[in-house]
């Protein structure tokens, strides 16, 4: 039957959104998912209170993330796919952790994965330093690090990981810096972020947030990138994909910070 369902894409995802902002819930069609980014972003959403989350409704067939909606449900810090391993999760903590040995097998897995999926060595190494990256950006920016998760599937071709947090988001993190406390849009804060060096400790810290090393393992590979704070959210899409094809687009409102990245070998 799932294979005759639509599958639930992140246009499906904005449609259910923006029909629950207008009070039309309950009216989501029966859909199957496949890919894990719409699945966490609709976490989000249904923690805003916004759509309820699909338990209660029935509607999403989870398919093939099915095994790792239970391993998120067990709320351990650190899951993988007992049977293909082509699947884990990541919890961050209150504070980072002296003992990183849970993180570092957590990136053994996400590499192996990636390579299990078709990319180079190299290549699922540079996907692996650039979700180290970002999550330590949970850590410094979103005051709510307790909240953060990161996961990554890989299939044929294919391999797409996932970074969320409940935290203050971009906005307000950008904001607490006086080089960019007159930003006033979600949609200005996300723009923001993906030029080098703009962190809330200002353009002279050195400091970013995380994206350029993302570019660098993108940068022989397609990929398809979104990422959410607030009421934006900010989409590239393309063969080495970089900030210039960005594209802005007002949604729902979430809080905190959500990226998916999709990357095809």
């Amino acid at each position: 039957m799932s294979d005759t369902l639509t599958p639930f894409t992140f246009s499906e995802l904005d449609g259910v959104a923006f029909a629950a902002e207008r009070g039309l819930r309950g009216t989501e069609p029966p859909m199957a998912a496949s890919e894990i980014g719409p699945i966490f972003e609709l976490g989000l959403l249904s923690k805003a209170g916004l759509v309820p989350w699909p338990g209660d409704s029935g509607w999403l067939h989870l398919n093939g993330v099915a095994s790792l909606m239970a391993g998120l449900a067990k709320r351990k810090h650190f899951w993988t796919c007992p049977s293909t391993r082509a699947m884990g999760l990541y919890r961050t903590y209150v504070t980072p952790p002296s003992d990183e040995s849970l993180w570092i097998e957590f990136g053994v897995a996400a590499q192996y994965c990636a390579t299990q999926a078709g990319f180079s060595r190299d290549e699922s190494a540079q996907l692996v330093g650039a979700i180290g990256e970002m999550q330590s950006n949970i850590y410094e920016h979103s005051k709510a690090s307790s909240t953060g998760i990161v996961a990554f599937k890989g299939s044929p071709g294919t391999f797409e990981f996932v970074l969320a947090d409940r935290g203050i988001g971009v906005l307000e993190s950008l904001r607490a810096c006086s080089e960019y406390s007159h930003l006033t849009s979600h949609g200005q804060a996300l723009q923001m972020t993906l030029t080098e060096g703009v962190s809330r400790h200002g353009s002279s810290s050195g400091r970013g947030l995380g994206f350029r090393p993302l570019f660098r393992g993108l940068s022989n590979l397609s990929g398809s990138l979104r990422f959410r704070s607030g009421d934006y959210a900010l989409t590239i899409d393309g063969k080495s994909p970089g900030i210039i094809p960005a594209k802005l687009w007002q949604k729902p409102s979430l809080k905190g910070f959500f990226a998916s990245i999709v990357c095809r070998c």
